[in-house]
Order: structure tokens, then C-alpha cells, then sequence
């Protein structure tokens, strides 16, 4: 158990050294009361950080299921605690429950905005995409140690050494794979900044923009779409970041092996045949074809920041919504369903389809080498079924409280598909909650932490036998 320890002392360890940058941003700014705020943050923090490693030196037990949830449940649950500090010490009057939510938008990278500053803080900025890039890498993190050896990302993922973990004990590789997904995600992340700065971009709203691409986010540097931070040529780099931070990590990490099979995955595939009908759709209703392939690879990798003036804005709003519901790859920065799970159920339709024709025939689902066993599927029957009915009761919720029903839909889809800039219906700009109620936002934000819990995980926690000794 004592590398889940280390996960939780290292959580807000790195949030105290991001206070500290963002302190002295606020302090060069003379922006006193972030300032303040971020003070706070460093000291609450780093003692935070302190009395978990002091603590972990008595903890030598190993971590089974029942740890490894608990860890995803405080990551989840507990980190936008720590980050709502700043937020709500920006301006006088912020509610820490709207702080709160506006905190767990950023780390569950589904990014758009809850709280509506009237004054520009370029360190609030720093600080809302530092934490999507934190959450990015958590997203990574928890499905290679947690969900992957569960079988909770969806049965047929990419075979990689990375997923040889024992479920008996998944601290025993939680620090290794921290520091590999660190440096797979720091170099995808580095590359994606260069290709900013080269493209023009100062190096401010370089790293803004990178923080958004690379978590699939979405954050901006104070601009209305990704081509106004360096340009077409930005965009694009911007557009590659997306699509690597929404495809799986452990086939990236195989690049290190000389292995590139990313080609000929059917999940990365899928993600570029969801991007490529995303751009045909723009395309359709009057986009030029650039800005729609730039803002179908935004769409389909539930980024959904505008690319381009206009944006996806065009297209009808139940096409925005079906496309961000489909989400990226499993073991990537994505949110929504996860391709993998269609992907799945289309080769399980099309055996169903072949035993109608020939009923004494045995018809095995085969998919990346593997064959697919029958409680798999009922698995994702279950999960399939458990995101329509948390989908419906957080559309219901929100309209309870005050929102047409389009409105709702639209914010519910986006929240539990960690898609904020897809939520279109209001009147601000893409991804603005800030009009919504309080405890409409407050049902969202529960939404946004579900679309990265997984829903089996929280059936698993449901569950009588989880809490058997």
C-alpha cells in the first residue's frame, strides 16, 4: 500500500510547487489577493505533502481493489479541494462550493469555465491549465495502475508490458509507472510547446494552449479559438498534441522499444476515423476544409475548444454532443465512452448478425489478437447502461433546477464526457457554466468526477461485497 501512499503525498506536493509558480506570477502582477490565495495553497499543501510521507513510513501493507479505489476516490473527490484555494480567494464573495466545482472542471480535464472573473489573472489562467495537465496525467496514471489490471478500461486493450500489474497488489509498479507516464506525457508535452513557440507564440500562452492540447482540456490563454494563440501553424501542432494525448499511452511509451504500431491499432484508427467524420460533418454544413479537420481532431478528442473562429458552433447540437459522448482511446487523457467500448460492440453485432444466419454455428469476438469472453460483454452491457442512466438522471437534475431541457442535455453530455467547450447552449462563450444555478453546477461537477471514476468503479463501491473485510 505504500506506493498509493506516495500517490496521495505526491498530489498535493505538486500542487504546493504550483502554487508557488503562480504565486509569483500574482506577485509580478501585483495581483495581492491571488497572491494570497496561492500563499495559502503552498503552505496547506506542502503540509499536506509532509504528514503523508511521515506517514507513509508505517504503512507496509499491500494495496488490493479496496485501496486502489479508495485512492481514485480521494484523487477525485478530495485534489479540487486543495485546488479551489486560489480560485476562491481570486475575488471577494466566491463561494468555495463554486470554487470547488470550478477546480474539478480543471483536473478532470473536462475544462470550460464555472467561475467568471471580471478581472483577468494571468496566474488563475497558469493556474486552471496547470491542474488540466495534472489531471491529464492522474487520468493516465489511475487507468494503467488501477482500472487496466481491474479490467474497468474495457475488455481488448493494447497488450504493453506497462499493464503487468497484479491486482493483488498494484503498488507494488505504482512508482515506476508514475515516472514512466511522466516522461511518456512530459515529452509529448515538451514537443507540443516547441512546435507553439516555434510557430510564434509567446511563451506564456505557449504553455496555456499546451496545457489544454495535450490533456485534451481545452484552455485557452484569454483568446476565442487555438489559431489566434500562433496562427494556422499553431493550430496545428495543437491539433497533433490533442490527438496523442487522446490516444493510448502505452502504445506510445512503446515508441521507446522501436515499436510504432499505431497505424494499425483499431482504437487509434477509430479515434482518426471519428476525427475524420467530425470533419466531414463541418464540412458539410459550410466549414472550409482546414478549420474542419482542425476542429473535427478538437471534437473527437473531447478537447472541443474552438480551433478556428466559429468553431464547431456550426454544426447542430446533438452531432456535437453524439461526437464527444464516443470520447477518445482508453489509457489516454480522453474522456466520453471510450471508442474501444463501440468498437466492441460493433464486432459483437456483427457476430449476433453471422449466428442468425447459421445458429448451430460457435462465433468467437476477436479483437487486437484476443478472444473476447461473454462476461466481458455483459460488463460493458452493464457499463453502457449504468452511463445512460447517470446521463439521465444528471439531465434531469439539471433541468430540476432551472434549464431548458436542451440546456440540460447539453451540459450533462459535456460534464460527463469531460467536454466542457462542447457545452454550447449558453449564452457566453463555449464552455461557460457561469450562468447556470448552484446546485445545477454542483450536479455537473459530480458528472465530471463520474466520466473519470468509471461507472463500473462505481458500481464496485455500490456493492455490499466491497466493503467485506
Amino acid at each position: 500500500m505504500s506506493g498509493l501512499w506516495r500517490i496521495l503525498a505526491f498530489i498535493p506536493a505538486l500542487l504546493a510547487l504550483n502554487s508557488a509558480i503562480g504565486w509569483r506570477l500574482a506577485a509580478t502582477q501585483n495581483d495581492t489577493k491571488v497572491a494570497f490565495g496561492f500563499a495559502l495553497s503552498v503552505i496547506v499543501c506542502g503540509t499536506l505533502a509532509l504528514i503523508l510521507t511521515l506517514g507513509e513510513r508505517g504503512v507496509r501493507r499491500s494495496g488490493g481493489v479496496r485501496s486502489a479505489l479508495m485512492l481514485m476516490l480521494v484523487a477525485w473527490i478530495g485534489t479540487p479541494a486543495l485546488a479551489a484555494m486560489p480560485l476562491m480567494m481570486a475575488e471577494e464573495q466566491i463561494p468555495f462550493i463554486l470554487a470547488y466545482a470550478d477546480a474539478m472542471a480543471q483536473l478532470t480535464t473536462t475544462g470550460g469555465q464555472i467561475l467568471d472573473f471580471d478581472v483577468d489573472h494571468g496566474a488563475i489562467t497558469y493556474w486552471r491549465g496547470s491542474l488540466q495537465w495534472l489531471g491529464g496525467y492522474l487520468s493516465i496514471l489511475l487507468a494503467l495502475s488501477v482500472l487496466a489490471p481491474f479490467n474497468l478500461t474495457g475488455p481488448g486493450v493494447y497488450r504493453s508490458p506497462l499493464l503487468t500489474v497484479e491486482k493483488e497488489d498494484i503498488s507494488a509498479r505504482i512508482g515506476s509507472l508514475s515516472l514512466i507516464v511522466v516522461i511518456a506525457y512530459g515529452i509529448a508535452s515538451l514537443g507540443v510547446l516547441i512546435w507553439l513557440l516555434l510557430a510564434g507564440a509567446t511563451f506564456f500562452n505557449a504553455l496555456i494552449a499546451m496545457f489544454g492540447a495535450i490533456s485534451t482540456g481545452g484552455i485557452l490563454p484569454n483568446v476565442d479559438s487555438f489559431d489566434a494563440v500562433a496562427g494556422n501553424v499553431g493550430a496545428w501542432g495543437g491539433a497533433l498534441g490533442m490527438l496523442v494525448g487522446a490516444t493510448s499511452f502505452a502504445m506510445h511509451w512503446e515508441i521507446k522499444r522501436g515499436r510504432v504500431n499505431h497505424f494499425n491499432d483499431p482504437e487509434t484508427l477509430g479515434v482518426l476515423m471519428m476525427a475524420a467524420l467530425s470533419a466531414g460533418a463541418l464540412f458539410l454544413v459550410g466549414s472550409r476544409f482546414g478549420p474542419a479537420l482542425l476542429n473535427g481532431i478538437s471534437l473527437a478528442t473531447t478537447n472541443a475548444t474552438p480551433m478556428t473562429a466559429g468553431g464547431t458552433e456550426i454544426l447542430p447540437l446533438p452531432i456535437t454532443m453524439s461526437i464527444v459522448l464516443v470520447g477518445g482511446a482508453a489509457l489516454s487523457t480522453a474522456g466520453g465512452v471510450k471508442i474501444i467500448r463501440f468498437l466492441l460492440l460493433f464486432r459483437r453485432t456483427s457476430a449476433e448478425l453471422y449466428k442468425l444466419s447459421h445458429p448451430s454455428a460457435t462465433k468467437l469476438t476477436r479483437f487486437r489478437g484476443q478472444t473476447i469472453p461473454e462476461s466481458s460483454f455483459t460488463n460493458l452491457w452493464v457499463y453502457v447502461l449504468g452511463y445512460a442512466g447517470v446521463l439521465g438522471i444528471l439531465i434531469v437534475t439539471v433541468a430540476a433546477f432551472g434549464s431548458s431541457f436542451e440546456v440540460a442535455s447539453n451540459a450533462a453530455i459535456a460534464a460527463i464526457s469531460n467536454a466542457g467547450p462542447s457545452f454550447l447552449a449558453g449564452s457566453g462563450m463555449p464552455g461557460d457554466f457561469s450562468e447556470l444555478s448552484t446546485p445545477a453546477i454542483m450536479a455537473l461537477s459530480a458528472g465530471m468526477a463520474l466520466g473519470r471514476f468509471e461507472i463500473l468503479a462505481v458500481l464496485a463501491f455500490l456493492s455490499p461485497e466491497f466493503w467485506r473485510t
